[in-house]
C-alpha cells in the first residue's frame, strides 16, 4: 500500500512545485515567463527528479527518450499552471494559518493512526524536512481555499437534479431479489416431513411450529432471521425455496447439522435502495462534477488572459505561446 504521506507529497508536487519570481533568480536558465513570474530549468529538474532517479545510469532507447520528453512537457505545463494559481492566491490575498496546517496534519495522522514521530519519519523518508513539508502543505491548502472562493459559491445542486440523477442511476442502486426468511431448526427426534405436513395442512402455523419445535434463532419472532439477498443464499437454500410463495414452507434441508424448514415472510423481486439512503452521495458527486466544470472554465479564462512565453530551449508544449 502506498504510504499516505507519499500520496500527499505526490499530489503536492503536482500542485505546489518550486517556482521563482524573476527578481529572485540570479543564475538559472529560464524556460517560461508567466506574467511577472518565471519557471526555470531548476524548477523542471526538481519536478522531474523522481523520474530521473528511476532512469539513472540507464541508456534510453529512442522510444523511451520520446516518452521522457513527453513527461517533461507535461511537467512543465503543471509548473506553469501552478504559477498561475499562485498568482491568483496572491491577488486574492488567500492565507492559510499555521493553526490550519497543524489541524490538517493532525487530521491525516488521526485518520491513518500515526504517532507524530511516525509521521515525521515518513516525511523524512520522502526526502523532506517538516519545514519543507509544511511549506508545500500550505500551498496545497491555499489552492483549496482559492477554489472554494472562486468555484463553490457558483455551484448549486437542486433537489430536482438529485432526483434526476437518482432515476438515471437506478440500475446502480438495485439490490436484486431480497427475501425475508423465517427458519425452523429441528431436533434430531422430530421429522421435518411431519412438521411440514402439519404446517401446509393448516394444523399449525409456521410461527407455532417454531415455538414448539425449533432449537434455532428467533423463537420469539416466528423464526425470522431478517432480510437477505437471494444471490447471497447458499445453493441448497435456493433449491429448497424454489417455487415457494410468501407464507409457504420449503422442502427440508440440512443447516448446521439440523434438519430445517424455511418460510419466506416477504419477497421483494427487485428492491431499490431508497433515495434518502444515497441522497448525500449523489449530492457530493454532482457538486464535484460542477466544481470541476466551473474551475476548468475559470482556469481556461485565466490562462487566456495571461502572458505566457516559452523560451526557445524550453520543452515544446501543446499550449504554444500566449503573448
Amino acid at each position: 500500500m502506498v504510504k499516505v504521506v507519499s500520496l500527499l507529497l505526490g499530489a503536492m508536487l503536482l500542485i505546489c512545485p518550486l517556482t521563482a519570481q524573476a527578481e529572485d533568480v540570479v543564475v538559472d536558465r529560464i524556460l517560461v515567463k508567466i506574467n511577472d513570474s518565471i519557471v526555470t530549468q531548476y524548477d523542471l529538474d526538481q519536478e522531474m527528479k523522481p523520474v530521473y532517479d528511476q532512469i539513472k545510469d540507464r541508456k534510453l532507447t529512442a522510444r523511451e527518450q520520446t516518452q521522457l520528453e513527453g513527461l517533461r512537457r507535461q511537467a512543465l505545463d503543471k509548473l506553469v499552471n501552478d504559477v498561475l494559481i499562485q498568482q491568483e492566491i496572491k491577488r486574492f490575498s488567500v492565507e492559510v494559518s499555521d493553526e490550519n496546517i497543524d489541524k490538517e496534519i493532525e487530521r491525516v495522522r488521526t485518520e491513518r493512526k500515526l504517532t507524530l514521530e511516525e509521521f515525521q519519519q515518513m516525511v523524512a523518508q520522502d526526502g523532506l524536512s517538516m519545514e519543507e513539508f509544511r511549506s508545500r502543505l500550505k500551498k496545497l491548502l491555499e489552492k483549496q481555499e482559492l477554489i472554494g472562493h472562486m468555484v463553490n459559491s457558483k455551484v448549486v445542486v437542486t433537489d430536482s437534479e438529485i432526483q434526476q440523477e437518482y432515476e438515471a442511476r437506478k440500475d446502480d442502486y438495485s439490490m436484486g431479489k431480497m427475501v425475508e426468511l423465517a427458519i425452523i431448526l429441528l431436533p434430531s427426534e422430530v421429522s421435518p416431513v411431519e412438521v411440514r405436513e402439519r404446517i401446509t395442512s393448516g394444523e399449525m402455523t409456521f410461527a407455532e411450529a417454531v415455538a414448539k419445535y425449533s432449537v434455532g434463532p428467533g423463537k420469539e419472532s416466528g423464526g425470522s432471521i431478517g432480510e437477505l439477498s437471494w444471490e447471497d443464499l447458499a445453493d441448497d437454500w435456493q433449491n429448497a425455496l424454489k417455487g415457494v410463495s410468501v407464507g409457504g414452507v420449503s422442502t427440508p434441508l440440512t443447516i448446521q447439522n439440523h434438519q430445517a424448514l424455511l418460510s419466506p415472510v416477504k419477497i421483494n423481486e427487485d428492491r431499490i435502495v431508497p433515495l434518502e439512503d444515497v441522497r448525500d452521495d449523489i449530492y457530493k458527486d454532482l457538486m464535484q462534477k460542477k466544481r470541476e466544470t466551473v474551475f476548468t472554465d475559470y482556469f481556461n479564462k485565466l490562462k487566456q488572459s495571461a502572458v505566457i512565453i516559452y523560451m526557445d530551449d524550453a520543452p515544446k508544449t501543446d499550449n504554444g505561446v500566449t503573448q
